[in-house]
């Protein structure tokens, strides 16, 4: 039969194929596994790459298929296969000239799948576990209690095992990247034998970002100086020893992936976990709350703090934040962050300020005076802002970087849109009275009907139109009247039924020319039946028609008509609540409609309400 090298070339028969694995382990650096276990390790990775020759389907490849940016990333319950791809294999021998571990992995020769089992086995390469805790450090002597979910969970998924070989496995999500996920957080814990390998060759947890074409995306994660890959080193800080320091293994931790260069656009994220690189040490990984927050995390947290923000012209921007800390033998170290704010206007960055690097206290708040800004332009009413925090520990002189976070995504920082994330300048009362007056007016000249209006004292007179359409004169002093129209329905066929929710339109009209109403009130909106009795009232006695709001209804200062039939009008909206209500005529009654001229007057105007029978 034939068999294939590591590099899936045609070797020939079994005498070629052990002959040619005996040359390429002389040819190894430093092998950590025997001949005979050599040669195994490549019989299994042959029958692998063979089974990818026979079907190309069992390649992997990322695919969208049905996965969303956050399904299933709590793992609560299961991995699901149709939020997550796993895949596994080997990678080459590393040598001095490569420059991180995982350098020599050929992800296109990996062989897509999720395949579980215990940690102990080969074969388990992405399996999902209930809270408890790792099976690995628990069995050593002294045993170390390194829980299998993150706080408070359920579920986690481990990828790997603690089977050595020049092993590889991840698991990966391919989603297209929304502006509610520009930035997505997770959890980990790594587990790895610290063999005291060069870098290159140590195990790892890597955090691989890709895009559509299946190139790395710059800059979308880092555990800290720039680096992606979460490397055994027993002098890190937040790595803790176990069985005489052979194993290294980071508590639950969160950390941050930017995404805010890929929104609208296909990203894989894949954890990938691997072997040392001269095959006799092993390292996995856990992974938990993909979408999840930081709040906790032991590297740091930063959040915008909204409520102690000002929002609008001279003010503040605040952020709350979690300072690293770890705890070693004595000793319980606090780190530090230092946190950056970008301000843009129109997607362009105008300005960068920069906070003290804050070893205490948990909340910072950048001092902002808008009009200051270089290059801000009032016109576009505000600016958008992004937060970055840089954290950091030191222990003995060395200080370790841990990486970023980020609140918000350029350019439109932390509320999608351009230039609205804070106001250049505070709305005054004024500013907001007009803005609902233009929405009210727009909102209520789209009502179709208008109710007829009656007399509220002889219920037998004829009703005359509702409508406030009306020719402006000067006024015949003092007979002075507001005119009052009521409309509803966005159509003729609108029907008000005895079980029904309406909103109604008030709308208060000076038809003079020369005279202002000032502060008109509707003290009071009742509805009664025709002859002003109370309508009938439910079995827990409540109405079975209602008015809200019964009143008090403020209008302000209705002045004079603007020009020839230009009445000016104010408005107001009211709901008309109906259940169980008998289906006749009702009285829609506004009393204590009180205003004042040159001296006070009160009036009181009613209409003709119909229900419909349902």
């Amino acid at each position: 039969m034939s068999k294939y090298d590591d590099s899936g070339r045609d070797v020939g028969s079994d005498d070629d194929f052990e002959k040619k694995a005996r040359q390429r382990f002389e040819q190894l650096t430093k092998p950590e596994l025997s001949l005979p276990q050599y040669i195994e390790h490549q019989k299994t990775e042959v029958q692998r790459r063979a089974a990818l020759e026979r079907d190309a389907s069992l390649q992997y490849k990322p695919t969208i298929g049905t996965a969303t940016p956050c399904g299933n990333g709590d793992f609560e319950n299961a991995l699901d296969p149709a939020e997550w791809q796993g895949a596994y294999g080997t990678f080459l021998a590393p040598s001095p000239t490569n420059t991180a571990p995982g350098q020599t992995i050929v992800f296109g020769t990996l062989t897509s799948g999720i395949a579980s089992g215990p940690v102990t086995l080969a074969t388990s390469h992405q399996t999902w576990v209930s809270a408890g805790l790792d099976p690995t450090l628990a069995g050593l002597s002294p045993a170390v209690n390194l829980p299998t979910t993150a706080q408070g969970s359920s579920g986690a998924v481990r990828i790997g095992n603690s089977v050595n070989g020049w092993g590889c496995e991840l698991l990966s999500k391919t989603f297209v990247v929304t502006p509610a996920q520009s930035t997505v957080c997770f959890w980990y814990a790594v587990v790895l034998e610290d063999p005291g390998h060069p870098f290159y060759a140590q195990p790892f947890f890597w955090v691989r970002v890709t895009d559509a074409a299946g190139n790395i995306v710059p800059g979308a994660f880092d555990f800290g100086s720039g680096s992606d890959r979460l490397v055994a080193d027993s002098t890190n800080p937040f790595f803790q020893k176990a069985s005489g320091g052979a194993i290294v293994y980071r508590d639950w931790t969160c950390a941050q992936i930017d995404l805010s260069s890929q929104v609208e656009k296909q990203v894989t994220v894949e954890f990938v976990t691997g072997d040392c690189g001269f095959g006799g040490h092993w390292g996995y990984a856990y992974i938990d709350s993909f979408c999840g927050d930081c709040k906790g995390s032991p590297a740091g947290d930063l959040t915008y703090d909204c409520e102690q923000s000002t929002h609008c012209g001279e003010g503040r921007i605040c952020f709350g934040y979690e300072l690293p800390k770890i705890v070693t033998p004595g000793a319980f170290i606090t780190g530090s962050v230092t946190i950056t704010l970008n301000i843009y206007q129109n997607g362009v960055l105008l300005t960068q300020l920069t906070s003290p690097v804050l070893t205490t206290g948990d909340t910072y708040c950048f001092l902002l005076s808008p009009s200051a800004i270089p290059g801000i332009d009032p016109s576009l009413g505000g600016f958008d802002f992004v937060a970055t925090g840089a954290f950091a520990i030191t222990t003995g002189s060395t200080t370790t970087p841990l990486g970023h976070m980020t609140v918000g995504a350029a350019p439109d920082g932390v509320s999608p849109g351009r230039n609205n994330d804070y106001a250049i300048a505070c709305r005054t009362c004024s500013d907001i009275e007009h803005d609902q007056a233009a929405y009210l007016s727009k909102r209520c000249a789209s009502k179709f009907n208008v109710l007829p209006r009656v007399s509220c004292r002889c219920p037998d007179a004829a009703p005359t139109s509702g409508d406030c359409h009306c020719d402006c004169t000067a006024a015949p002093l003092p007979d002075l009247q507001p005119c009052i129209s009521v409309a509803w329905g966005d159509s003729k066929c609108d029907c008000m039924e005895t079980d029904d929710v309406e909103i109604m339109c008030i709308t208060v009209c000076n038809c003079y020319s020369n005279v202002t109403f000032n502060d008109l009130t509707i003290g009071q909106i009742r509805i009664t039946d025709m002859a002003g009795n109370p309508v009938a009232a439910l079995p827990d006695g409540t109405p079975s028609v209602q008015v809200v709001p019964s009143g008090p209804v403020c209008f302000g200062d209705i002045g004079p008509c603007k020009g020839h039939n230009q009445p000016t009008c104010v408005s107001r909206e009211l709901v008309v609540y109906t259940r169980g209500a008998v289906g006749k005529n009702y009285r829609l009654s506004f009393e204590g409609v009180c205003f004042s001229v040159s001296h006070s007057v009160q009036s009181e105007q009613c209409f003709v309400l119909t229900l419909c029978q349902d």
